[in-house]
């Protein structure tokens, strides 16, 4: 069962408002089709392109949503749903456990008592059960203790010291059976709601209701009404259009679709946001590299970047402005780098080829070591009479070291040289040669120079390096050796084309770019991640724009279908007033309600009187009852400030109601007790108590209308004075037409009960009774349906074996022959015992 199928919840039954014959518009919630047959009204009707793709955009999006919904299990959809039983446990007044039996059947209960008694608190206990929630659309936030607008009159929904607060309610239709139970903590807060849905397979699930439409259901189709919490709320114009909003029924799927509507929209747009913030970033970034690059050489200067107001393709874009690569910002490599290379292994070469041309000899080859030795030494106080050499006792051999020492003073100005060229060669190979293999390296593209070349050089240069490192910038015969290792690499063509390409790589107006780019960076992640949203946003502004034109239209047309259900309530409780509406319009902000008096003049809303005012608030939920997935109707003291004319047409209001759901009446007031009784063939009465002392509340079942219709036999047949033939009707004709009507009422809560206690269908088994034309028949077809335990007495067979022959007689009332007072007092003593074995009595 779809989300779709809630909105055709409770259609079957046109709204007819009494005194008018042709059905009324019916307020039900609206479906995805319905939606759909109005955008695409409203796609044909447009002529601008990026209008009709706006209104595609919202088809396609409800035709989405409607597709999702299918096969999804929801309990607002269906057949209307009939109340069956309520359950209070430490709610409010009722300090103990009250459990409420309730006849699902179409017809009126009252449950009536004095102020404190618990009526509010069982007819709030629906209403909690229900919705899930301590509060209904009316509710306020909750002010602080301290602040002056702390509500005066919130109820306290957990009552004091209860060990457990719960509300629960059992509604069922055919095969089917809902229980909705609301545990309440100590602060009068619902603390869960659990929904147990028993299918007619046997399958019993949970539901989440909040992932249904059963909160639309209620909101647009209200069961319960309590004038005294709607008066309380609806003090201002903006509560009243929130009120009668709420009774236009949108419902979930409109709800469903504006939520995704404004969802999208509003992603679309923080996507443009971050694209257009990450843009004016990337530019001032820009600004800064372009400021820097120029400063440093300004004789150097590339295309400024064009920036658009907005970037459809940034691929195409980057490529226009030269942005593609992108990398680490590398050293830039000139020819100097090479020719700085090229000089110092040259000079070096001819350093080593000055020492090598001086005589050979061991002194010669260690001078540079006996130089640095003989520093040391000169160094030291007391060098001791030992030599550090052949540990032989010499007192003088620190005059042996330095003669030896000056002896070499020819060969001192080549070592030096040897040592100079050296540190510079080892300079160049930790600065141009490494930037040189850095660029190479960090190439984004495959480069010219083989790899192989590259490692090479750079293997050859490290181990030259740690050698000069470790034992010191000497012409030592291992740093001469790698010094030649060295050239044979870089002395090369190959590493000549290698410094012409990372030249060619490292170009400054490159490397600029490359700067560039990465000051984009961000911006072109931000881009990438939010275009496809971005792109939309023009057409979600517009497909919001059409979604609001869409509620406008939705907003008038069931407003006037409103005005027309309302004002048929108004004019069936106000017309002896004279008050009748004539429209009602919504604004964002406030109700525009048009009423007139009885001359035809426009009357304010605020001269309305007590009475009328109650009228006024309840008759809008009266005319749009028939339209939701709810087969009941609770309404609590709805006569507040009544006069006896508006209780009299309140009944006939709830009386019909009362012909196609049940209608319970929560009411202190005698004259709508008895004016329903009077009016309803199909009412029962419950007195409810509570004890001051100990807060238990007590229902009790009275005054049952065929009690009411055999004491109205009994009086008239005392009170008539004798048999009469002259009367459009005898008396005996009257009297035997209520103990008809009083057998058939009794056979009619039997046959509800047993359904009840045996787990049937209610409406079908009244279907069957009601399908049989007489008496007897009826009687018949009870007997057949109602089933008892073995060894228990069946109901119904007694009850026509005590009537006998009467039942014919009884149905046959119209056309009996007259009979005396004597024989009419035993009828009516039969008929009251067969009611009661049909009651169980």
């Amino acid at each position: 069962m779809s989300t779709e199928l809630a909105a055709t919840a409770g259609s079957k039954l046109d709204t007819v408002v009494p005194g008018e014959s042709q059905p009324l518009p019916n307020l039900r919630l609206l479906s995805f089709s319905d939606l759909t047959a109005d955008i695409e009204s409203f796609m044909s009707a447009a002529r601008l392109v990026e209008k009709k793709a706006a209104w595609r955009k919202l088809l396609d999006l409800t035709l989405e949503l409607k597709t999702n919904s299918e096969g999804r299990k929801d309990p607002a959809a269906g057949e209307p749903w009939h109340l069956t039983s309520v359950v209070v446990v430490g709610y409010q007044g009722a300090t103990n456990q009250v459990i409420m039996k309730v006849d699902p059947s179409p017809g009126v209960t009252i449950i009536h008592g004095p102020n404190g008694s618990g009526k509010s608190t069982i007819a709030d206990g629906i209403r909690t059960a229900l919705a899930g929630s301590t509060k209904w659309w009316t509710s306020s936030e909750p002010k602080s203790s301290r602040s002056k607008m702390e509500p005066l009159w919130e109820k306290i929904h957990a009552a004091r010291d209860a060990e457990k607060t719960m509300a629960e309610v059992l509604l069922s239709r055919k095969g089917e059976e809902l229980t909705l139970s609301c545990l309440i903590d100590g602060d009068g807060e619902v603390i869960s709601h659990e929904a147990r849905w028993s299918l007619q397979t046997g399958e019993t699930v949970s539901v989440d209701l909040r992932e249904t439409a059963w909160n639309h259901a209620l909101a647009g189709h209200p069961p319960v009404f309590a004038y005294a919490d709607i008066e309380r709320r609806v003090q201002q114009s903006k509560d009243l259009r929130e009120y009668i909003e709420n009774l236009l029924a949108f419902g979930g799927c409109f709800v469903v679709l504006n939520d995704r509507v404004v969802d999208l929209s509003e992603k679309a747009a923080s996507a443009k946001k971050n694209i257009d913030d990450a843009s004016r970033e990337a530019k001032r970034r820009i600004a800064q590299v372009d400021e820097s690059s120029m400063r440093l050489h300004p004789a150097t200067s590339i295309e400024a970047v064009n920036w658009p107001a907005w970037i459809p393709n940034l691929d195409s874009w980057l490529e226009e402005n030269q942005l593609n690569d992108s990398g680490d910002v590398l050293p830039q490599v000139t020819e100097r780098h090479s020719e700085i290379l090229s000089a110092v292994l040259e000079r070096t070469e001819r350093a080593f080829r000055g020492i090598d041309s001086a005589p050979d000899s061991v002194k010669s080859r260690l001078a540079n070591s006996l130089r640095g030795f003989h520093e040391h030494v000169s160094d030291l106080e007391v060098p001791g009479v030992e030599c550090p050499v052949c540990d032989s006792e010499q007192a003088d051999w620190p005059l042996r070291l330095r003669k030896s020492v000056s002896e070499l003073s020819d060969l001192e100005p080549l070592h030096r040289e040897a040592e100079s060229s050296l540190i510079d060669l080892k300079r160049s190979l930790e600065m141009e040669f490494r930037q040189v293999v850095s660029v190479l390296r960090s190439s984004a593209t495959p480069t010219v120079t083989p790899q192989d070349l590259l490692d090479r050089a750079q293997n050859c240069a490290d181990r030259l390096c740690q050698v000069l490192e470790r034992y010191g910038c000497q012409p030592t015969n291992v740093a001469r050796k790698l010094v030649v290792e060295v050239r044979s690499v870089l002395e090369t063509r190959d590493w000549w084309r290698a410094c012409t390409e990372a030249a060619s790589l490292s170009a400054f107006d490159k490397q600029w770019r490359l700067k560039r780019r990465a000051a984009i960076e961000d911006f072109v992640k931000t881009w990438r991640d939010n275009i496809e949203a971005a792109s939309e946003h023009q057409l979600w502004r517009a497909t919001s724009a059409c979604l609001k034109d869409l509620a406008g239209h939705l907003r008038d047309k069931r407003a006037e279908d409103f005005t027309t259900l309302a004002g048929g309530r108004v004019k069936a409780l106000l017309d002896d007033a004279g008050i009748v509406l004539e429209d009602v319009r919504l604004t964002t902000q406030r109700a525009e309600v048009k009423v007139q008096d009885p001359a035809g003049q426009p009357l304010s809303l605020s001269m309305l009187s007590a009475g009328q005012r109650n009228a006024f608030l309840l008759a809008p939920l009266l005319a749009t009852t028939e339209s939701g997935p709810f087969g009941f109707l609770v309404l609590d003291d709805p006569v507040h400030a009544f006069d006896d004319i508006r209780v009299d047409r309140l009944a006939a209001v709830l009386a019909d109601i009362a012909l196609r759901r049940r209608v319970l009446v929560f009411t202190h007031d005698e004259r709508l007790k008895a004016h329903l009784m009077a009016r309803s063939l199909t009412c029962q009465s419950w007195a409810i108590s509570r004890d001051l002392e100990t807060g238990v509340i007590s229902l009790e079942s009275t005054d049952e209308l065929w009690r009411m219709l055999l004491d109205d036999a009994e009086n008239i047949r005392s009170l008539a004075p004798k048999a009469s033939m002259n009367g459009y009707l005898t008396e005996t004709q009257i009297i035997r037409g209520l103990l008809r009507q009083a057998v058939d009422i009794a056979l009619h809560q039997s046959v509800v009960r047993n359904a009840l206690s045996g787990g049937r269908d209610i409406v079908e088994d009244l279907a069957l009774i009601d399908s049989c034309q007489s008496t007897v028949a009826r009687f018949d077809k009870a007997e057949e349906i109602i089933k008892v335990s073995d060894g228990s007495k069946h109901p119904v067979r007694e009850a026509k074996f005590r009537c006998g022959v009467y039942l014919k007689e009884w149905n046959n009332a119209v056309h009996g022959t007259p009979v005396t007072k004597n024989d009419l007092r035993s009828e009516i003593d039969v008929a009251r015992k067969a009611c009661l074995d049909l009651v169980g009595g």
